[in-house]
């Protein structure tokens, strides 16, 4: 009787633990067809926590439902309240493709990029706490992190601010230090989506990460892989963590169609060759056409698999959306490899929702893939690149463009160089370029009529092999307007061993970022520039070795000459071959049998 009341009493314990969970787990994914036979495809997952309280000692039990427990402790452990991470790989060309996805917020910069706000009670504690992140999160995404120290790192003050409600609804005990980091360097691989597909609930079995293969998302023009933690709380100041991981990729559909049809490339046959008819064309002679836009695609050829049943875990039907022009194209669902059973024509923003362990491929085709919906643009252009030739010293140059024409653009520049970038922020000029007139006119860093554009800014000068240059600059573009900034900046020297490997290829210097605001200071849109890539003077690295083959022949050759004089004795040419008549080898054999011969006779004589 008391085992039956004892397991009744576990049983009522868990059924509370499972009524109090609040975790939650949803997925989604988007596709939109792009000019020129591109496709983006957008995945987004979304998880939520259980309720956590930093604050609580009394307990140290800690229940995980959905939220990954690999990155719970990390969290907890450095103090870190709010954490996101960037993994970017391609250039987005906003001219050709439009806006970001989601407006930039989930897009970083080529290679790796990571800011996170801590709290701590100083500074000085909030840096090791810091270091403590970067190290954990290097070992858990197989990334270089653990080359993140405080000569690269900066602390915004203008940029990347935090998102997170807590701040507002509750009273911390220390302070929260905002910490941003990149390494341009970075290559990113399949080593860095594997641990990303370890943070879901389905470890990408099933649902939606089964598509996301990294062969196939690292083939694409441009990918970048976001993960964003936040903590967030309600009414009642429970709170938990909003974790969001989104996948964006923009494939070439033609690209990808041609590879898995010739994997090796080989010359297009004669009679496959589509020739401009109105120009010469013979066997010698074609003009090629633009790209077909008769096209069919489905997810096993954009990612080499097809959604394998729903995720069990979720609490919403995951869904699957494309967006496109419903007048051209065709959205089809696949249930289980069967015809088309599900068939969305002149449907606006057409979805599916995956619903039992049918398998589901998503198929788009159309005879006008040029016909798309109307790109949004985005609200301002921004381009970096660096100026002269010389060893010592260098400028730098940045152009943004308004495409309004009515109205002004807010934003904010943000820009972290290493220390070695020794900027002169008093060579600053700006140009403003009337798009429409192209007058121009320059202006001064030290001219006061420069407030209008450049109402105010933050730097602080770097300090060698101690921290980098941090500058934010808070300006104003009018509409239709072009502006360029630029400075100049001198090139220190580093030591023998600062050069990372390959020197002579040069030094990555981290994308720089552009915030849009509103007039309320709410950030709209986010952008990042490309690396920009820095020579210094450097050495030659296979000058030892030179030397030490060089110096190696010259002993040695000096070791033969010196070795033959200690060791042999120079005769005259009489004395030679005296000596070589009682060395022949006959006398050598019977010498040898004498003393062979003597030996014998002394012991018979014993």
């Amino acid at each position: 009787m008391l085992q039956n009341w004892g397991f009744w009493l576990i049983v009522s314990q868990f059924s509370q633990v499972l009524c109090n969970q609040k975790g939650s787990f949803k997925e989604r994914l988007d596709f939109t067809p792009l000019p020129k036979n591109n496709l983006l495809a957008s995945f987004n997952f979304e998880i939520e926590s259980d309720t956590v309280n930093w604050y609580d000692t009394s307990s140290t039990y800690s229940h995980y439902t959905v939220f990954p427990k690999s990155l719970g402790p990390i969290l907890e452990d450095t103090k870190t309240r709010e954490l996101h991470l960037r993994f970017s790989q391609g250039w987005w060309d906003s001219e050709l493709w439009g806006s970001l996805p989601q407006n930039g917020s989930q897009s970083g910069g080529t290679g790796v990029e990571v800011w996170a706000v801590i709290e701590a009670n100083n500074k000085t504690e909030a840096e090791g706490e810091w270091i403590h992140l970067v190290n954990s999160l290097s070992g858990l995404f197989c990334a270089s992190l653990n080359f993140i120290d405080n000569v690269i790192t900066t602390n915004p003050v203008h940029s990347l601010q935090p998102t997170s409600n807590f701040i507002n609804k509750l009273p911390t005990e220390g302070e929260l230090f905002l910490f941003r980091s990149a390494l341009p360097r970075e290559p990113i691989c399949t080593e860095n989506l594997t641990p990303f597909l370890d943070l879901l609930p389905s470890k990408g079995k099933n649902g939606l990460s089964s598509l996301l293969n990294g062969h196939k998302v690292y083939d694409s023009q441009w990918n970048s892989m976001s993960i964003d933690v936040e903590t967030n709380c309600d009414d009642e100041l429970n709170c938990h963590y909003d974790l969001k991981q989104n996948i964006h990729m923009i494939v070439n559909t033609k690209r990808v169609l041609s590879k898995l049809k010739n994997p090796l490339p080989v010359p297009t046959p004669g009679n496959e060759l589509r020739c401009d008819r109105t120009k010469k064309h013979d066997a010698y002679y074609c003009f090629p056409l633009v790209d077909s836009t008769d096209i069919k695609i489905d997810m096993r050829d954009i990612f080499g698999n097809i959604i394998n049943g729903e995720n069990t875990v979720t609490t919403e039907k995951s869904k699957v959306c494309a967006h496109t022009a419903p007048e051209v194209w065709k959205v089809l669902a696949k249930v289980n490899d069967y015809e088309s059973v599900f068939a969305y024509s002149e449907v606006q923003d057409p979805c599916y929702e995956i619903s039992g362990t049918d398998t589901l491929n998503i198929e788009l085709k159309t005879d006008r893939s040029d016909i798309t919906l109307p790109l949004k643009e985005p609200p301002i252009t921004v381009s970096r690149s660096l100026t002269g030739y010389s060893q010592d010293s260098g400028g730098l140059r940045i152009d943004f463009r308004n495409p309004s024409e009515t109205e002004e653009v807010n934003f904010i520049y943000y820009q972290s160089t290493p220390w070695y970038m020794k900027t002169y922020l008093h060579t600053l000029k700006m140009t403003l370029t009337n798009n429409t007139s192209g007058e121009s006119v320059v202006i001064p860093i030290t001219d006061r009529s420069i407030v209008s554009y450049l109402p105010e800014f933050y730097y602080e000068p770097m300090v060698d092999r101690i921290r980098p240059s941090h500058l934010e600059l808070e300006l104003v573009l009018p509409p239709n307007f072009s502006m360029r900034l630029a400075y100049k900046f001198d090139k220190l020297m580093l030591k023998y061993a600062e050069y990372p490997p390959d020197a002579n290829h040069g030094f990555e210097i981290e994308p720089a970022i552009v915030t849009v605001v509103d007039k309320f200071n709410k950030v709209t849109y986010e952008a990042r520039t490309t690396p920009a890539l820095l020579t210094l003077p450097t050495p030659d690295f296979s000058m030892p070795y030179n030397v030490i083959i060089l110096t190696s022949t010259v002993m040695a050759l000096a070791f033969g000459g010196i070795f033959n004089l200690i060791v042999k004795r120079v005769v005259t040419e009489e004395q030679a071959e005296y000596y070589y008549q009682q060395n022949t080898p006959k006398l050598k054999l019977r010498r040898l049998i004498a003393r062979i011969s003597a030996k014998f006779q002394k012991k018979k004589a014993d």
